[in-house]
């Protein structure tokens, strides 16, 4: 199922000539809120990337939070679509965040600021899933942090933004079989 578009980024936010302390620079990230609504069984699920470039492992990385720590990882080629996804698995009745993100311990990513990737995400239940069906609850966002162009300073400048993209079905209510 189609859940949201995306858009990670790492730019200025102002292109040259402008000078720096104008040209701050954005980190923008994907967010998205999960929860199981179902009270029965645990359901497995894959969320699957499509983005402009492909969304790579060399730029960015993933983090879900479902309860008692985040664990970190990396998109990998869904093994029927091949398109870039990660694994979640959500107990019963669970809430979990999951967090796609550039990776700006890769050299040249932060200094560049050339990263930009638009596209769409799809949800669907794994194979792997001990359940057929799920009813789910989810919250897509767009969050963003301003770096100052100057990260040595010594009272350095940070915002953020953060908004909620609409859903593609319209509703954050969905019911999702295999």
């Amino acid at each position: 199922m189609y859940i949201s578009s995306f858009e990670l980024l790492v730019k200025p936010i102002a292109p040259k000539p402008f000078p720096s302390n104008v040209s701050r620079r954005v980190v923008q990230a994907y967010f998205l809120s999960i929860s199981n609504l179902d009270s029965a069984e645990d359901v497995v699920l894959s969320l699957q990337f499509t983005g402009t470039p492909t969304v790579t492992t060399d730029n960015t990385f993933t983090i879900f939070d479902s309860g008692s720590s985040n664990m970190f990882g990396e998109l990998a080629p869904d093994s029927v679509t091949g398109k870039p996804s990660q694994i979640l698995t959500l107990a019963k009745g669970q809430t979990g965040l999951f967090v796609l993100q550039p990776d700006l311990s890769k050299p040249g990513i932060l200094d560049e600021a050339n990263l930009e990737v638009r596209g769409y995400v799809e949800l669907f239940i794994s194979p792997l899933s001990p359940s057929d069906s799920a009813e789910l609850l989810i919250s897509p966002q767009i969050r963003g942090t301003f770096l100052p162009s100057d990260l040595t300073d010594p009272n350095p400048d940070f915002d953020q933004q953060a908004y909620s993209l609409p859903t593609a079905n319209g509703t954050a209510l969905i019911k999702l079989e295999r």
